[in-house]
């Protein structure tokens, strides 16, 4: 959970059976207890976890508004009310922001292969490689 969490995945947490797998009255705190403890997670990490939670979880829209605020619904900064989820803007903006350069590669790649299909290019060979080098001397030297 923590790499993917870590990575930007959104990542939740919940109760599966909660009368087989807990020990305690209150298994949702019990999840949130255990993971802050093992994966030594921020009060910031914590709130992110919680909002991505209700926002994943199967609320109807009134819950979801009363929990996240109103424009929850609203993609990056515009979804989040800081004043309930108390994940601050700059988190939600970076995760915006890799989200949309990933969803950018993708299209990028799909493009690609569709030209290389229309041109009867093998398919299986992108011209560009990943992750993309910052240092144009790996670059040239295939490092």
């Amino acid at each position: 959970m923590l790499e993917y969490f870590e990575r930007g995945l959104c990542v939740s947490l919940s109760t599966d059976d909660p009368m087989q797998f807990h020990f305690t009255k209150e298994p949702l705190m019990e999840e949130y207890s255990i993971a802050a403890q093992v994966w030594k997670l921020s009060s910031v990490d914590m709130c992110e976890l919680a909002r991505n939670s209700v926002l994943m979880s199967g609320f109807s829209d009134e819950v979801k508004m009363y929990w996240l605020g109103p424009d929850y619904h609203e993609a990056g900064i515009m979804g989040n009310d800081i004043r309930r989820t108390n994940v601050p803007a700059i988190r939600i903006a970076y995760r915006y922001e890799a989200f949309r350069e990933e969803l950018r590669l993708l299209t990028d790649a799909y493009k690609i292969r569709q030209e290389q299909r229309e041109h009867n290019r093998p398919t299986n060979q992108i011209p560009f490689k990943w992750p993309p080098s910052s240092n144009s001397d790996h670059a040239t030297n295939g490092k």
